[in-house]
């Protein structure tokens, strides 16, 4: 009997623990991709598939780019003098800036008015959309794309569209109004005297008009002459004097306006700004605001007089003058510098603050011009109060008309002035260049899509590939036995009875009947012996012989671990050839419980092993012979009631050893080791136990249960035989094709290696 020490076994078991935790190999990881190939391509085609319906019915998404440049960052926000070396990071602030108006509500909802008036906002995508004017606005924001550079003052804005002329066209409109707010903001501080000056002309001009009317209608009313020379005179000083006191109070309230809106603007930047210049606690500043009002109150006071030598001293007091603001802006500035610098790094709170300074000296000076002029206005119009009744009328109404003559005509120069000045005030932005209809989308980008479907078509195939195969626990494949540390002695094709078939009828053979019911017995050694699957038997033969030539293999014990495994069909085929080898050979049915090798060789169950254990036949009567002079079987006879109790009694040992005597090889078949304990009983007298296996059919677990079980009795499995393998299907053809020819290649012509290999394994047998 085959039995085996604790020691043997445990060194024969070690492998199988080490191996279960082993690391993948490449050779498992190409099976596992050949055998998973048609879900490889499944997915291969689906994702691609799934991937280009998508695409091809996604909205495409277009994006249009315009530069603008933000002049004035390099001259200014680089070099200011208060902040040492921290020019760049001032002009990255400033850029960042820029870029967050760009991105501003205020803008969009800018743009979004001139959409809706757009003569194209029919073919609008986004106005199309439901939602109200804020939902477009939000829309439009989440489209815009602003990137400035670090190197230069350029910034890049980028719109998506739901084509190309929409992405340029929203590009170019964005660039557009940005322009216009720029500019605007640029302009804003002119504008607004400008605006006054244009209101103010208005109402100069239309008084203008009456004034000269109810002069002409009071004339030709009254019948009153011109005036005399002396009144004459007198009238037109007066109104020399009122039309300079108009003047300056048309500057102080221009600069009024100015003042607001400096203050207006000073105040969005958080900083606090003093009420009025003479509340600045500076000596200086103070004294010279001092010196400016009484020298123009001087300078008022000479010119009402007008005394020889006036216009010497009027012009000496005005240089003087323009001497006097020039110091207080100087002073003012230096002021504003210590006051708002280290809380503006970017300067624009400093300039504004320094441009109301200013702005408050000039209203101071204006201020006391014109209270000097008020007071000599009102000494000729004392004066005017002297002359008759009718002459007092006409002098002031022509009086009136020359002042508002010479205040029309000052005024329209000065309009023409700020017209000129905010039409020479340029925005801080440039637009270099226009968005152009881009000519592709760049969602989606069908190209990339294709790749990326491709790649993770292939992906999820080959994982899910991989995955199967390390998770299946099934035996398929040579290598999942050799993994459990057993023997593998051979491998059995599976047996496709439709290819057999053709195969014979292009050899000319015709199928009837009788061949057609060999066929279904599976025993391919018999009308196929030049097969693949034949040669698969005769290399199991030549394996099972020489595995161990210390070791007696006469009593041959094929099992499996469950059902359905093929275990009779491989022990058929192993006894034909053995005998075809020349040995004398007895196949013994020894399942009682479901016996089928006489189906197989078309015989009767009757008269069998039952019959010579209970007495009524002898061993030669209940042999029955084959076709194969060599080969006779032994069938199970009657089915017992108690199939164990027989197998294990000594009456069965009796008959295994009077065979032993008779035959050059015994092969047993038994029930599966795992279903009754009958295999376990007859592995204890076999001197070889085969285990067959189906490819795909049972679990690792099972075949190492089988193991557990002959270790208990202190068995050892001499090897498994792979069964049913579709090496087409698990390895591949050219695998196939390889495997089989190999062997021609290797052992020569069979016919001349038959006879060799028959004797060796004969006298095998013998020893």
């Amino acid at each position: 009997m085959n039995k085996i020490t604790e020691s043997e076994f445990e060194r024969y078991e070690q492998p199988i623990l080490s191996d279960e935790q082993s690391k993948m190999d490449w050779s498992r990881i190409a099976r596992a991709l050949f055998r998973g190939r048609w879900i490889i391509f499944l997915s291969f085609i689906v994702v691609v598939t799934s991937t280009a319906i998508l695409t091809s019915r996604m909205q495409p998404v277009y994006q249009a780019e315009t530069t603008i440049l933000i002049e004035g960052v390099s001259s200014i926000d680089r070099n200011l003098p208060m902040f040492g070396n921290e020019g760049v990071g001032q002009l990255s602030n400033r850029i960042q800036n820029e870029i967050e108006l760009i991105k501003s509500r205020s803008l969009a909802e800018a743009v979004m008015k001139k959409l809706l008036e757009s003569p194209y906002r029919e073919e609008i995508t986004l106005l199309k959309e439901s939602g109200n004017f804020d939902d477009k606005v939000t829309q439009l924001r989440k489209r815009i794309e602003a990137k400035g550079s670090r190197d230069n003052d350029i910034v890049r804005i980028m719109v998506t569209g739901a084509s190309s002329f929409e992405a340029a066209y929203f590009a170019n409109k964005i660039a557009e109004t940005y322009l216009e707010q720029s500019l605007k903001a640029s302009r804003g501080e002119v504008s607004e005297v400008r605006k006054f000056l244009e209101d103010e002309l208005e109402k100069v001009r239309a008084r203008l008009a009456a004034s000269e009317e109810a002069r002409r209608q009071y004339m030709e009313e009254e019948r009153i002459p011109a005036l005399d020379a002396e009144t004459m005179k007198l009238v037109e000083q007066s109104s020399n004097f009122r039309s300079q006191l108009a003047e300056t109070e048309t500057d102080l309230n221009a600069s009024l306006r100015r003042l607001d809106y400096l203050r207006k603007q000073l105040s969005e930047t958080k900083m606090t700004l003093v009420e009025d210049i003479s509340s600045i606690s500076s000596p200086l500043i103070q004294q010279l605001m001092k010196d400016l009002a009484e020298k123009q109150t001087r300078l008022a006071s000479i010119q009402g007089r007008g005394a020889p030598g006036a216009e010497i001293t009027a012009k000496s007091l005005e240089t003087e003058i323009n001497a006097i603001k020039e110091r207080l802006k100087e002073e003012t500035r230096k002021f504003a510098a210590t006051t708002v610098g280290t809380n503006d790094p970017l300067g624009t709170s400093q300039r504004l603050y320094e441009d109301i300074l200013s702005v408050e000296i000039d209203i101071k000076s204006l201020t006391a011009r014109a209270e000097a002029l008020r007071t000599i206005v009102d000494g000729y119009e004392a004066r005017l109060e002297a002359l008759p009744e009718k002459s007092l009328m006409l002098a002031r109404l022509t009086r009136d008309s020359q002042i508002n003559e010479k205040l029309y005509l000052m005024l329209k120069e000065k309009y023409e002035e700020s017209r000129i000045a905010e039409a020479g005030r340029k925005a801080s932005v440039r637009i270099i260049d226009e968005a152009k209809p881009p000519k592709s989308p760049i969602r989606p980008n069908k190209r990339a899509n294709i790749i990326i479907g491709v790649f993770l078509g292939l992906g999820i195939g080959i994982f899910a590939s991989i995955l199967i195969e390390y998770t299946d626990n099934s035996i398929r494949t040579v290598e999942d036995i050799e993994r459990l540390g057993i023997p593998v002695l051979g491998t059995i094709p599976y047996i496709n009875l439709d290819e057999i078939t053709k195969k014979l009828e292009r050899e000319g053979k015709e199928i009837d009947d009788q061949l057609w019911e060999k066929l279904e017995t599976r025993l391919i050694t018999t009308f196929s012996p030049k097969s693949p699957i034949s040669e698969a038997y005769r290399a199991l033969r030549t394996s099972l012989l020489f595995s161990d030539l210390e070791r007696k293999r006469q009593v041959i014990l094929l099992t499996s671990a469950t059902t359905k495994e093929g275990k009779t069909t491989t022990s058929c085929n192993l006894a034909i050839t053995l005998a075809s080898a020349g040995m004398k050979t007895l196949l013994l049915d020894a399942d009682f419980r479901r016996p089928s090798i006489h189906r197989n060789f078309r015989l009767e169950r009757h008269h069998g092993i039952t019959d010579i254990l209970l007495g009524t036949l002898t061993i030669e009567q209940a042999l029955k012979p084959t076709e194969l002079g060599n080969l006779e079987i032994l069938t199970c006879g009657e089915i017992p009631p108690n199939p164990a109790e027989i197998i294990a009694s000594d009456f069965f040992n009796d008959l295994i050893q009077k065979l032993r005597q008779m035959y050059d090889v015994i092969i047993i078949d038994s029930p599966p080791i795992i279903a009754v304990t009958d295999a376990t009983i007859l592995a204890k007298i076999a001197d070889t136990v085969i285990l067959v296996t189906h490819s795909g059919y049972i679990a690792k677990r099972e075949v190492l249960r089988c193991v557990s079980i002959l270790k208990s009795v202190g068995v050892k499995l001499t090897g498994v035989v792979l069964n049913g393998l579709d090496i087409k299907r698990v390895y591949g053809s050219y695998y196939y094709y390889y495997h089989y020819y190999h062997y021609y290649y290797y052992y020569g012509s069979k016919d001349k290696q038959k006879s060799k290999s028959t004797r060796i394994e004969k006298k095998h047998v013998e020893a």
